[in-house]
């Protein structure tokens, strides 16, 4: 795309000044031979990795007077070097350049003795590396796999992995070449053009990202094994669970031994403010443009202001860049609206100049010159924050300022006097800090209206400038303001036509199954004593306000309560004996010890799961909430028998996880609650299916049990999984579910009940994506009236009136 190979070229600009082309020599005597690895590359040594970067800079800028005058023939160090350490910053611009600070540190020695849980915490560790000075390094797609000989071949693939997994924590070795550092004239930077990835962090969500690169065979499986010592290539080929195993596998590595990296970046916005770069000379100080302030900090214009100057130009963001001291660098895509100017100023003819396709500007927003209106309540640098963290990338702005011609980006510069958000940008913080700010009074009820398109208009965001909505209120609203500011012009990455293609071949599972929409109103209406079992059921009664338990799991947990109710009083011998709930995938049992609880002697639960850590969680919690009907199964959920099951349940069960519970409903005549999630994982499992007979099983690929080509499937998957487009998500995601419904239809009549006696009623539920952006859910209920009164466990009286 032209934008985006125009974003490439001016970050060049703006960050890379180093001259020297990339060449590979044999090193001469530099400091230790011992230094050099067998390719002839520096490796730097953790106590002394700034200054040898320093002093290869400086022989490199001396190589190249001798080269101009009279030294040509001269031998110098190599600039290529390794640099191994631990991750400590990361700064990202855009999809083509990252910045990451290296703590230079060997790899820690794994214990020898077998991995122990972790006992204490501890800071000692990241004392240790604020002690150690950085290197700074840069991740750029443009030098990416640069080839050190002209002879060997050069790839940009492993990009788009490695700028993903090198993250805050992790340890890696990077190999790169040596340039200078703009804001720091004795500084030196080494761009990387090769990594390795050597020993994970302390996050979760980060090792599933690289267990599934390496399952999809996008990462070396080998580089990962060896970055992980405490797990094994069959375990992570046989697991049903990225996520499950990702915890299991963390909670084997000592206390002490991998860093958190929200401890390194940063856990409150005070910090991460903080660790902001230092802006660049350029930007660091504001000009006058005759504007001055007084001693009480009030503007005024001095007697050679030139009012003719400023602009006013809209636009869309391209890219943003914060730094220290409350400064935010935007990158606008424009429309350029003049004030006041005339036809001929020179500072339109700069902006008139640029191509077309490359209508780019830079605006600085700067706390000295940057401005609210006279009725604001907020000062220049809470503005200039409040707008920083705004205007991310996709948002709209209008900004009026003073141009100072061309900048270092090979782009018209702009400073801001002041600036309105148009449209906020469809990401989540982004939505919520408007909505904050709204609810703080620190934004105009009418800016904020039309920045978040708020369906109930400027009635609706004056009763949250009022300051009465909750922090969970403004969460749920965010979520669901995201979805509507979602479209093309938001997607992240590309939509194939055979992506399209997919949509189009299986329109038929839509209209079989249409989407039953749930609101936020009736799946919150629950009866007190509901509700004080749930909110108790996490085990932690000091979750907060505003906590991810109470916007997001608390509800989903009453979502699956009322569905598996449902269920239950639909099944033909309710109430005759205790029926058997099985779930599948239901790791530490929230939603499993919550059943078992509220339904008391109607059911006999059983919680299946391939993590034994999380089964050992769950059993533990049951203890201590006295719970006599449940049962924990560290097993393959594949394999397993559940021979007598009454009802599947299934929350966000992970890819084609959610196929294999369904598929033992199937085969055993169950009622269901299936929600899914991840629909790119576990695509290796196999799903138990009936046999001609209706009474013995079969394994059979997912595409088998949906009866569909694999390619189709495939791209339909990756539709669901699209990012930045919620319908087009969505409308995938459905597809999925109708599917799988259409599956289970067509094999549930030759199972346990005859059909001619019962049948089962399939529908596709939606919850609200305030919950969960992965919030469809398929309910199989009996095709029978429930039988009269209501559950027997006084604990849940009322609950059937909930429908």
């Amino acid at each position: 795309m032209k934008a985006s190979a125009a974003l490439v070229l001016v970050s060049a600009a703006l960050l890379l000044r180093f001259s020297h082309a990339f060449s590979s020599r044999q090193s001469p005597s530099y400091s230790s031979k011992s230094h050099y690895d067998g390719s002839g590359l520096l490796r730097l040594r953790p106590g002394s990795a700034n200054d040898e970067l320093r002093r290869i800079l400086n022989l490199n800028e001396q190589q190249t007077n001798d080269i101009e005058g009279d030294g040509a023939g001269k031998y110098y160090p190599p600039s290529q070097v390794i640099l191994e350490g631990v991750v400590s910053k990361r700064r990202v611009i855009g999809k083509h350049l990252v910045f990451i600070d290296v703590v230079p540190m060997e790899q820690p020695t794994f214990p020898t003795q077998k991995c122990t849980k972790r006992k204490t915490n501890s800071t000692t560790m990241y004392d240790e590396i604020e002690s150690i000075a950085p290197v700074h390094a840069i991740l750029m797609r443009d030098y990416w796999n640069h080839p050190i000989n002209e002879n060997e071949n050069s790839s940009s693939c492993s990009y788009d992995i490695y700028h993903k997994i090198i993250q805050p924590g992790v340890h890696v070795q990077l190999t790169g070449h040596v340039g200078s550092s703009r804001n720091d004239a004795d500084g030196a930077i080494v761009f990387c053009h090769t990594a390795k990835y050597t020993l994970l962090n302390d996050n979760p969500q980060h090792l599933q990202t690289v267990l599934r690169y390496a399952n999809e065979g996008n990462l070396d499986m080998n580089e990962v094994m060896n970055a992980i010592p405490c797990i094994s290539q069959e375990e992570l080929a046989t697991t049903h669970s990225l996520s499950e195993l990702a915890t299991e596998v963390l909670d084997r590595f000592p206390r002490n031994y991998l860093f958190n990296p929200s401890k390194l970046m940063g856990s409150t916005n005070r910090q991460k403010l903080n660790l902001l770069p230092l802006a660049p000379p350029e930007y660091m100080t504001a000009p006058s443009f005759g504007i001055d302030r007084n001693d009480f900090g009030v503007e005024h214009k001095s007697a050679h202001f030139e009012a003719s100057r400023a602009i006013t130009v809209s636009g869309m963001v391209q890219n943003r860049r914060r730094y220290q001291g409350s400064i935010t660098v935007l990158t606008l895509v424009t429309k350029i609206q003049p004030v006041l100017l005339e036809e001929s100023s020179d500072d339109v003819a700069a902006l008139r100049s640029t191509e077309a396709e490359s209508q780019r500007l830079c605006v600085v927003l700067h706390p000295d010159i940057l401005r609210a209106g006279d009725d604001s309540n907020i000062n220049s640098i809470e503005l200039s924050q409040a707008y920083g963290n705004m205007l991310c990338s996709g948002a709209s702005v209008l900004v009026q300022g003073y141009m100072t011609g061309g900048s270092v980006e090979n782009a018209p510069t702009m400073w801001s006097t002041s600036c309105r958000i148009l449209q906020s940008s469809w990401r989540p913080n982004a939505v919520r800090q408007v909505l904050d700010m709204l609810h703080e009074g620190k934004i105009a009820v009418e800016e904020a209206t039309d920045a978040l398109k708020l369906p109930g208009g400027y009635s609706q965001a004056e009763v949250i400038a009022k300051g009465t909505t909750s922090v969970t209120e403004r969460q749920w609203l965010a979520a669901e303001l995201t979805q509507s500011l979602q479209g093309k012009h938001s997607l992240l990455g590309k939509v194939t036509a055979s992506m399209e293609q997919s949509l189009v071949s299986f329109a038929y599972a839509r209209e079989k199954y249409p989407v039953e929409h749930v609101s936020i109103e009736s799946e919150l209406d629950l009866p007190p004593e509901l509700n004080s079992v749930v909110q108790s059921s996490d085990g932690n009664h000091r979750s907060s306000i505003g906590s991810r338990w109470q916007r997001a799991k608390e509800p989903q947990l009453k979502f699956m309560i009322k569905q598996i109710g449902t269920v239950l009083r639909s099944h033909p011998e309710y109430g005759q004996r205790k029926l058997k709930v099985v779930d599948i995938g239901g790791g530490k049992g929230l939603l499993s010890n919550l059943l078992a609880e509220l339904f008391g002697d109607t059911v006999d639960v059983q919680v299946v799961d391939i993590s034994q850590s999380a089964t050992n969680n769950g059993m533990m919690r049951a203890k201590r909430r006295r719970l006599q009907n449940i049962q924990y199964t560290a097993a393959d959920a594949t394999t397993i028998d559940v021979e007598g099951v009454d009802v599947v349940v299934a929350l966000h069960a992970c890819g084609a996880l959610a196929d294999v519970a369904l598929g033992h409903a199937v085969s055993h005549g169950a009622g269901f609650v299936v929600c899914p999630c991840c629909y790119l994982s576990n695509s290796r499992l196999r799903v138990s299916m009936p046999n001609a007979e209706g009474h013995h099983t079969k394994p059979a690929t997912v595409e088998e049990w949906l009866m569909v080509e694999p390619i189709q499937y495939e791209q339909l998957k990756r539709t669901a999984e699209v990012q930045g487009d919620i319908k087009l998500a969505s409308e995938a995601m459905h597809t999925v579910c109708g599917l799988r419904s259409l599956a289970v239809h067509r094999l549930w009549q030759g199972s346990r009940w005859p059909i001619a006696e019962l049948g089962l009623t399939i529908k596709i539920k939606r919850f609200p994506i305030a919950f969960s952006t992965r919030n469809f859910c398929l309910v199989g209920s009996f095709n029978q009236q429930p039988p009269p009164g209501t559950f027997p466990n006084a604990t849940i009286v009322g609950l059937g009136s909930l429908e």
